[in-house]
Formats: C-alpha cells, structure tokens, sequence
C-alpha cells in the first residue's frame, strides 16, 4: 500500500464518524461500513450557521473578490493558482490581475504525452473532448496573462508521467476523496511536479488555490437557501506528505470571507426572482435529479457572479460520473491495455469491495462514484414567483 498523508485541514471539510474525525471520504465511508455509525460531513458549520444569511452583504461583489484575492496575499509567501480555463478559476486568476495583487504561479495540468487520438475539435461539447479546453480556453487565458502580469510563472504540468511511471498499488484511491477517474489523483497532486517539491522544500508557506465553486442555491417550500455538497468540496488532493508548509484554499467556499459566496447567492437569487425571470426558477428546484437543470443553472450563474470571464469561451459539458469520468477519454483510448488500467480498476473494486452499497450511486445497476453528503440549508429569503394555476405538478 502506498503511503498517504493527507492535509489536516478542516475548511475543506472532514466526517465524523462517532468520535473519529476523517479528512478522507473513503476512510470515514471505510469506517462507517464497519461501524454501522452514518458518517457527518461538517464543512465550516460553526462558521456558517452564525452567518445573517437573509442580509445582503453592502459591499460590492468585485470589491469583494479584491478582499479575497488581498486576503490571501497577505497570507501567503508563495500562491499557486490551479487553473482549468474555466469561469471559476479564471475569475480567481481575474481578482488578483485586474487588481494589481500578484500571484506568484499559475499552473495548467494537462496529459501531453497520452493526448494521442484525443480530439481536438472546438464544436465537439461532449466530456470526452476536454483537452480541448486546453487551446481554446486555457491557452487564451495564459496568452492574456502573460502579457498583463508578465511576472507571473505560468506552468505547464503533464501529470502522465507521474501516472505512468510512479509505483503505486490499488489503495490510490485513498489519496481522493470523491474523484476516481484515473488521472484526478495524480492530476492535482500538490508535490506531483518537481519544482513544486523544491519550493516546499525552501519552507515557504504555499497556497494551492482552486476556484471552488459557484453557490449551490435551492427552493425549498417557496424559501431560498444556499448548500454547500461534499462533491464539490473535495475536489483537491490533500497529499502534501510531510510538509505542513503548504495549504490548500478554496477562493469562493471560504469561512475567512463568508460574505463573498453570501453576495454572490443573493445576486443569483434577486436575478431569479426578478418577475421576467421567475419562469427559470424551476432549475433550482429541491430535490434537483436533472442533470441538464443543474448545468443550465451554472451557465446562468456565471455571467452573473463572474463579471470579468467570456460566458462564450469554449467549455465542455460535465462529466456524468466519478468513477467512469468522460475526461479522461485520453486514458481509457490510449492506455487499455497498461498495467495502469489494471491498477486504476483494482482501485475502484477495492471500494466497491470494502464500502457499504449504500454509499454508492449507481448506473444501470453498477456502482459509479459516491453519493454526496450536505451542508445544512442557510436560508436567503422568499422565492418570488406567479401562480398561474395551472401547473399540475407540486409548487416547490
């Protein structure tokens, strides 16, 4: 078993299972399974639930992400932010830019050496195409970048290696917590690239910084509320071994800033509730099964709460499962008959093997990632909208 030392870092969010505190979803899953005890997921509650959620915050939202991109240069010696192209980090990229604050790296991952038969078509949306966010929506981004903050180290990290070459058994999937595609463990692995070793060893404090995410908003019972889900929260990799010198931050999902992700909730909230765009409220339904609600939901959001990023850049859609993920067609085509793809599936038998089913969401009767865990519901305000009478369905 390869060894994992994950960051104990609470504002990314643990379970507890009795009196046992995990930092890793398939450890506390692991523990539960052989408990019976139902694991909590806790993400910033002591913060959260003391917040006024049904006051909007006064400050404006671009004066906000300029606290929160300051905030976190004042913090750090060294900021790394890992960027995908998309609005979310883009608009992290964007605080720090627009507002003079520096950032010391910017880091794009991409699997060079395994892009064989990839396609590279830019009105192909599906999933599977998603290295080609690198030339339409990265590669702009880091053009822009370094012409405006040309003393920003921009990197270029084919993480195939590290995937193909390292000696690992099937217990990687411990180094996750919800993402167990082939490349997300090595993809986002803070030590994974040389350098980034080098400078954890000069003793600097790092950030690794992600642009999680855009609010989770709901109607329940005619009221608004804002979540926050497990998924989304553990998208990084906490692997930072021995080093206590390197943190993991989240720019939206922060307790050191709550009014950011409050702003940006009542900003979406008044949009939806303006009387022209009451008919949209059904995308934010509770409970929401649809995938193509949850997604047409985003591409509204993000013009709203993400003023300085192209709505219109190249973007695919989302992929539909954990386990099985789209993106990383480049793998399943190219690498099929590898002993990575043998370990990559014993990692995905030993959860199915040693955690509960009912943990499992499921497809055409197979396991295929983890069911989320939920935040409490912090509730915003009334949603507005017009009976017209003739809905057969249930009001939310």
């Amino acid at each position: 078993m390869i060894d994992i030392n994950l960051a104990q870092n609470p504002k990314l969010g643990f379970y507890t299972v009795g009196e046992k505190v995990f930092y890793s979803k398939p450890m506390a899953l692991v523990e539960s399974t052989k408990t019976g005890e139902f694991p909590i997921w806790n993400f910033n509650n002591d913060v959260f639930s003391k917040m006024q959620w049904s006051q909007e915050p006064a400050t404006p939202l671009r004066e906000l992400y300029r606290l929160r991109a300051q905030q976190l240069r004042d913090r750090y010696d060294y900021i790394r932010i890992e960027f995908s192209g998309g609005g979310d980090s883009a608009m992290a990229l964007y605080s720090f830019v627009t507002n003079g604050i520096h950032i010391d790296e910017v880091t794009f991952r991409y699997p060079k050496a395994g892009e064989k038969n990839a396609t590279d078509d830019p009105f192909n949306y599906k999933p599977e195409n998603t290295l080609s966010e690198f030339r339409y929506a990265a590669k702009p981004a880091l053009d822009w970048l370094a012409t405006h903050a040309p003393k920003t180290k921009i990197v270029m990290h084919d993480y195939t290696e590290n995937m193909v070459n390292a000696e690992y058994d099937e217990s990687w999937v411990f180094k996750s917590k919800d993402y167990f595609q082939p490349g997300h463990a090595f993809k986002h692995d803070p030590l994974g690239l040389k350098a980034h070793k080098e400078l954890a060893d000069t003793g600097k404090s790092i950030c690794v910084l992600y642009g999680v995410d855009k609010p989770k908003l709901c109607i329940k019972d005619k009221k608004w509320y804002l979540y926050f889900m497990d998924v989304m929260a553990n998208h990084s990799v906490g692997t930072v071994n021995e080093y206590s010198n390197i943190n993991i931050e989240y720019f939206y999902w922060s307790p050191d800033l709550p009014d950011l992700i409050h702003k940006q909730a009542c900003i979406i909230m008044n949009w939806f509730n303006l009387p022209a765009n009451q008919h949209a409220q059904y995308l934010c339904r509770w409970p929401n099964y649809s995938y193509t609600q949850r997604t047409a939901y985003e591409h509204l959001a993000k013009p709203l709460i993400y003023p300085d990023y192209d709505p219109t850049t190249f973007q695919t859609s989302k992929p539909s499962n954990s386990f099985y993920n789209e993106m990383d067609h480049w793998f399943y085509t190219n690498y099929k008959d590898s002993p990575q793809y043998q370990i990559w599936q014993a990692g995905l038998n030993l959860l199915v093997n040693t955690i509960d089913p009912k943990f499992f969401n499921y497809e055409m009767e197979k396991p295929v990632g983890f069911v989320g865990f939920l935040s409490p519901f912090y509730e915003l305000g009334d949603a507005n909208f017009v009976d017209s009478g003739i809905n057969i369905h249930n009001r939310f």
